[in-house]
């Protein structure tokens, strides 16, 4: 086990936006092995930048350019440490996962570009142990050696070279609510409108949300985490809905 260390050579990038419910929670999670926390800001009014300056991190304004940009502006702010660290302001370590990134830095292993780690949604008070599990994020990679790419809000890091996964639990505060849920599904149906993903078939429109549910409920046995379990599998028919709806809207207004 190794005592993990700010000293390490380890820079977290984060972009964030009126994020006061959960950014503390973010920043102390990486302080014990991170020489550098870059958060890149698009426009912050709720006292998002004042606390990630008083916490001590290194602030850049930039004005939201979408979220593969935006990332990708953010580990580039981080070019001169040895490894990097992207993470959403709503995500935060779990001490197994803190030492299993400390212990992967400190070696250096030159075989590996980047390590996956499993996130895990924190919902309404507990744990979503199988919904949505498990989530492989690849976010810790070396510097010059990671790329963001993907479509809409769907992010993903690449690296050219071999990859391995940590152990430990990267934690998800996604939603403070089920009303905080839905606006976020609305916002992200409209992102998928905006990023041109394809959509919006009769076919996509009467089995996309069902399958949706079922692969969450069933599949994934979401009804093993009771109630939030199945409020989140439900939701995510009405994400998929919303999605296939809107593209299915805005392909009718360009016929008229």
């Amino acid at each position: 086990m190794t005592n993990v260390s700010s000293n390490l050579d380890l820079a977290v990038a984060i972009t964030t936006k009126n994020n006061m419910r959960t950014i503390e929670r973010t920043l102390r999670s990486v302080q014990p092995i991170a020489s550098r926390i870059v958060v890149v800001d698009s426009g912050s009014t709720d006292g998002t930048i004042e606390r990630c300056q008083a916490l001590g991190a290194e602030l850049i304004h930039k004005s939201w350019a979408g979220h593969i940009a935006q990332k990708q502006f953010a580990i580039d702010q981080c070019r001169d440490q040895g490894w990097i660290m992207l993470l959403d302001s709503d995500e935060s370590l779990e001490a197994e996962l803190i030492e299993s990134i400390g212990d992967v830095v400190l070696e250096d292993d030159p075989i590996y570009d980047g390590w996956a780690f499993n996130r895990k949604v924190w919902f309404l008070g507990g744990w979503l142990h199988h919904t949505f599990q498990p989530e492989w994020r690849l976010r810790l990679f070396r510097s010059g050696r990671g790329r963001v790419t993907g479509i809409g809000v769907h992010d993903q890091i690449e690296v050219p070279g071999r990859t391995r996964r940590l152990k430990g639990i990267c934690r998800h505060d996604s939603w403070s609510d089920v009303r905080d849920l839905a606006l976020r599904q609305i916002a992200y149906a409209e992102e998928a409108v905006r990023s041109g993903i394809r959509g919006g078939s009769t076919f996509n429109l009467l089995l996309s949300p069902p399958a949706a549910m079922f692969k969450q409920l069933i599949l994934k046995r979401a009804f093993l985490d009771g109630f939030r379990g199945l409020i989140a599998a439900g939701m995510t028919f009405n994400y998929t809905m919303l999605k296939h709806s809107f593209i299915a809207a805005e392909r009718l207004s360009k016929r008229r």
